[in-house]
């Protein structure tokens, strides 16, 4: 059976996702800010207002948080390896938990994902985010979704 655990993320298991990170991931954050693997990760986790590496039995196989600026809403983000998927189900489970618990802090979950990324965009839907059409975005101005998902809030 598989295990998952969640932990603050550490310089290791950052440099291990990003070692390993998925190609769509990988298109996602140079399309959107220019960023390796590495740098999008230490940036997004130091802008995260909470954040988690996803172990997968013993090994650090995603990242994810999120960014409250202010307001109601919060910027929702992950980024991961292919060994995310090993075991759907369970992902899908916890994750959607800690998302539903993010909601009851937050009006509104929001951000953008490529439109290739049709992994990340399946997950988002079965999640019940909403996703936009397609729009130029980020410094390459390729075509992003924008996805959102409304909670109870505070």
């Amino acid at each position: 059976m598989t295990e998952v655990t969640y932990r603050s993320p550490t310089v290791e298991d950052i440099q291990s996702v990003a070692d390993r990170m998925r190609l769509s991931d990988v298109l996602e954050v140079a399309a959107s800010h220019g960023h390796t693997p590495y740098n999008a990760l230490c940036a997004a986790v130091a802008a995260s207002t909470i954040s988690f590496t996803a172990v997968i039995d013993g090994v650090p196989e995603g990242i994810f948080g999120v960014s409250h600026h202010g307001g109601m809403s919060a910027e929702v983000w992950m980024l991961g390896t292919d060994g995310l998927t090993k075991d759907p189900k369970v992902f899908f489970a916890e994750t959607s938990r800690i998302m539903d618990g993010w909601l009851e802090q937050f009006a509104i979950l929001h951000n953008f994902v490529d439109d290739e990324n049709e992994v990340s965009k399946a997950w988002l839907v079965k999640s019940g985010f909403t996703l936009g059409e397609p729009v130029p975005y980020g410094v390459s101005q390729l075509p992003f979704r924008y996805f959102y998902r409304v909670g109870t809030g505070v």
